[in-house]
């Protein structure tokens, strides 16, 4: 291996490192809505990394089986399923990326072993097993995923409202309307009119307040998520 090569690798493995620390600070055991999201992102930042990495192994010992692409996404989709579960298992003696494709090894194996055992490499070329995921519909619902809890976080983080900003923004004379009142009752999908009604305030005003706020509304919640 040349020395740019090596650079490379290195450079790589740094990487690939900062990313398994990264998820690592989000603890499986906090349930939390902001923590399980974030560690959705860390894992899916690490697996696309790898995906990306070309250092991946093309398991070029099966390459004659019929199917072999469906067994290569199958045991790949297998090991990143695996190593997204035992990220406190690796071990920093060895490159991130040694780890990954012996894990990959394993898989490939398995499944081949599986598929052998229902007869399934004598299947004529072309001809398809049972669909798995290819790379695409893993981010793609990783990401849909990550669409979907993302406003279960901004809630949770209004809910919580951790530096007390929200709450103590208030409307003058009507300590009621607060901009965690409103904030809620626009999730919840209620319209100004309703809000106005509700809260006995008129609309014009309350849109009013919380307009000249927006700003800072916005990086205020960008501070938790």
């Amino acid at each position: 291996m040349n020395s740019d090569s090596q650079q490379r690798d290195n450079a790589l493995n740094q990487q690939l490192i900062v990313l398994l620390e990264e998820i690592k600070q989000y603890s499986q055991a906090d349930d939390s809505a902001i923590v399980r999201v974030k560690r959705r992102i860390a894992l899916n930042n690490f697996v696309n990394a790898i995906v990306n990495s070309r250092r991946l192994n093309k398991q070029t010992q099966w390459l004659g089986l019929a199917n072999y692409e469906d067994y290569h996404n199958e045991a790949l989709q297998l090991t990143f399923m695996e190593i997204c579960s035992k990220i406190d298992e690796y071990n920093p003696q060895y490159p991130v990326m040694a780890w990954v494709n012996k894990i990959f090894r394993w898989r490939f194996i398995d499944v081949v072993n599986k598929e052998q055992k229902k007869g399934l490499t004598k299947v004529p070329k072309g001809e398809k097993i049972s669909p798995v995921l290819s790379l695409d519909d893993i981010n793609k619902e990783i990401h849909q995923s990550n669409q979907l809890s993302q406003a279960e976080v901004i809630k949770e983080v209004i809910n919580k409202d951790p530096g007390k900003y929200l709450i103590s923004e208030q409307l003058r004379g009507h300590p009621e309307a607060n901009l965690k009142v409103i904030l809620l009752f626009l999730l919840s999908g209620k319209k100004w009119k309703d809000i106005s009604q509700e809260l006995d305030i008129p609309l014009s005003t309350l849109s009013s307040f919380y307009q000249r706020r927006m700003h800072k509304i916005i990086d205020y919640l960008k501070k938790y998520i």
